[in-house]
């Protein structure tokens, strides 16, 4: 008997486990902070707070606050709610990263979350691109949590990130370290591109909510981005950014706000996405011509001094054009009377010395390049090229001749 009482006992701790687990949520007082980031949003950006059904439908009910900090930060106290379903939206003018400036124009970002244990909640481009995506899953039945997970997961798929983090979007920041947040700021980064053409930087703000929008519908139905235009857009961006310059602009901004924030390795993480998405090159190649701007389209091509069994050369315009493989570095010195063009927007890094210069490229599987003077004022001139081929001593070294040459 004492068995059988046991034995009835547990399965009615079973059955009251699984209904706790499964009982309606009933609402009640949060609490909580967040951050509003693309890059950083700045003060004034308005905060707007919609109460949520089961459903994830609008009950009418919301709250407002706003960003008190350049930082983008916020955050709401004691707000009574029936449910705890929210959805989260911030509208301001944020710090474009890949620019290094302020957004011209205001964007939309927004979240979806579960306010029962959490204290913070960040609304970024994750959570704002994943939103359709897992209201359509709580509409085919999916509790909240199941749904949010699936979405999260099926992105990170997307971005080709293989381990999925036990951290939810909402809970991700730009400004921290952690591969999660890596995943973010990579993600952030690659959705703007770079202009320097001053009437084209006022339309990039309406041209990122256009791709974040066209991301989160085409995401939405099946969890995966089918429109290849799309990808394509991402990676375009990426074949015209110098993350090194990124990378300083960011650490200066939250510098310039007294904060001392360590930025995560989000370099590795848009590589992830190129392995996903793109062919990728297995060789270090420098090709035999080269636009000195590819990055506005073909074109205008002139000989690369980099190409390895080529010596001699005119002594007109010319160009430094390589394309490096995923993880390898590239650096390349030249001594001699050599003068770089130099464009923010090249993919080189530049340290110009007395004789010479020196070049790391920042960008990997797609090419850079930069126009370079063969100097001697009409007289024939040489040059010494060694080549850094991920590795700290040289791995090539050649010397180069020219008849006539600049300036020009």
């Amino acid at each position: 008997m004492k068995t059988k009482i046991t034995v009835l006992s547990l399965a009615l701790i079973g059955m009251l486990a699984i209904t706790s687990c499964t009982k309606e949520k009933t609402g009640g007082s949060f609490s909580f902070s967040g951050k509003v980031q693309k890059g950083p949003f700045v003060t004034g950006t308005t905060i707007t707070v919609n109460e949520l059904n089961q459903n994830l439908g609008q009950t009418g009910k919301s709250f407002t606050t706003s960003i008190t900090s350049d930082d983008g930060s916020f955050s709401l106290n004691s707000i009574e709610m029936a449910s705890d379903w929210a959805l989260l939206s911030g509208n301001g003018f944020y710090f474009n990263e890949v620019l290094g400036q302020l957004s011209s124009a205001q964007i939309t970002l927004q979240a979806l979350a579960d306010l029962t244990n959490d204290e913070t909640v960040n609304i970024n481009v994750l959570t704002h691109i994943t939103k359709a995506r897992i209201e359509t899953l709580v509409g085919q039945g999916k509790s909240f949590s199941d749904a949010k997970r699936q979405a999260e997961g099926e992105f990170q798929d997307f971005l080709g990130v293989t381990e999925h983090f036990n951290q939810g979007f909402e809970q991700m920041s730009i400004a921290s370290q952690g591969d999660y947040n890596a995943m973010l700021l990579a993600f952030s980064i690659i959705l703007q591109r770079p202009s320097n053409n001053i009437a084209v930087v006022p339309t990039l703000p309406a041209e990122l909510t256009w791709l974040m929008t066209s991301l989160s519908n085409d995401f939405a139905a099946d969890g995966a981005v089918n429109d290849q235009a799309l990808v394509d857009t991402l990676l375009h961006n990426i074949s015209l950014q110098n993350q090194t310059y990124i990378r300083q602009r960011i650490q200066n901004y939250y510098s310039g706000l007294g904060l001392n924030v360590e930025i995560p390795n989000f370099e590795s993480y848009i590589a992830l996405f190129q392995a996903a998405h793109q062919e990728l090159v297995t060789d270090f190649i420098y090709p035999d011509v080269a636009s000195p701007a590819p990055e506005t389209g073909p074109g205008g091509e002139v000989p690369n001094i980099l190409v390895k069994d080529v010596t001699q050369f005119d002594g007109t315009p010319s160009v430094v054009a390589a394309i490096t493989p995923l993880g390898k570095s590239l650096k390349v010195k030249v001594t001699g009377n050599v003068g770089p063009v130099t464009s923010i927007n090249n993919g080189w890094v530049v340290t110009e010395q007395t004789d010479g210069f020196i070049i790391e490229a920042q960008r990997q599987n797609t090419l850079v390049s930069m126009l370079v003077y063969l100097f001697n004022d009409g007289k024939d001139g040489s040059a010494t090229i060694e080549y850094y081929e991920d590795s700290e001593t040289p791995t090539f070294t050649k010397q180069i001749t020219w008849t006539g040459g600049g300036p020009f």
